[in-house]
């Protein structure tokens, strides 16, 4: 009997002590078994939360990258265009300072006269469609300016002679075509292109003039015969 109530005495203590350790396990900051669990799907959602961000900005890099490239390709499809049409703009400008050589005289029969006015044609009808292709809005516009002074090309004597106004304008232009080829800035006309330009204003006047009288005579004509008109009447 004794033994046995030794032995309660002892599995008493043994359960108290039990308790006061767990009980000051967790008073000294040891966690539960949930709060185990909860740190867990914690970790979880911020790996989760890690891959999503991972990826946005993943898709971002690879979007910016793409639009990169596309910008690239579409420079340089643009450059390569514009090296192709200033190269057959010279080479075509070419051929009209090789056509000057024969430029007509008042000595050349109307066919001949004809002819080469009609190839002079095709060259500026050339320059003109691949000019368009041009994306300098001033590279255009200085070739399309030497275009429309050879298309006057024997209107503007005697202040500049045919000969002079094909060498000048195509040799101005081929200028400005190698400029836009180097990428540096277009040359200025020099004195021989504002004599052309001083010849083509000296015309424009003239015809301005002309126009005039033509416009004042046809005027008093209108006006005698009416006033002939009223005088025969019964």
């Amino acid at each position: 009997m004794y033994v046995h109530h030794k032995y309660l005495g002892l599995l008493r203590r043994s359960s108290l002590q039990r308790a006061d350790h767990d009980v000051t396990g967790l008073g000294a900051g040891r966690m539960p078994d949930n709060a185990g669990m909860d740190s867990t799907w914690g970790a979880a959602l911020i790996a989760l939360a890690g891959v999503f961000v991972g990826g946005g900005i993943s898709l971002f890099g690879i979007m910016w990258q793409q639009r990169r490239s596309e910008e690239t390709a579409e420079k340089n499809r643009r450059t390569s265009q514009r090296e192709a049409s200033l190269d057959s703009i010279k080479q075509v400008l070419f051929a009209i300072l090789r056509h000057g050589d024969s430029v007509p005289n008042q000595h050349t029969p109307a066919s001949e006269y004809l002819v080469w006015e009609r190839t002079l044609k095709e060259h500026l009808t050339c320059i003109e469609m691949d000019a368009l292709r041009l994306d300098d809005p001033d590279l255009r516009a200085a070739i399309s300016e030497m275009g429309s002074l050879l298309n006057d090309w024997h209107e503007l004597a005697p202040m500049a002679w045919p000969r002079e106004v094909v060498n000048t304008a195509t040799r101005h232009a081929i200028e400005c075509v190698g400029a836009g080829l180097r990428g540096d800035a277009l040359p200025s006309p020099g004195p021989a292109v504002q004599r052309l330009y001083e010849a083509r204003m000296v015309r424009d006047e003239y015809e301005h003039t002309a126009e005039e009288e033509i416009r004042r005579a046809q005027q008093e004509q209108r006006r005698r015969d009416s006033g002939g008109e009223s005088r025969t009447e019964p």
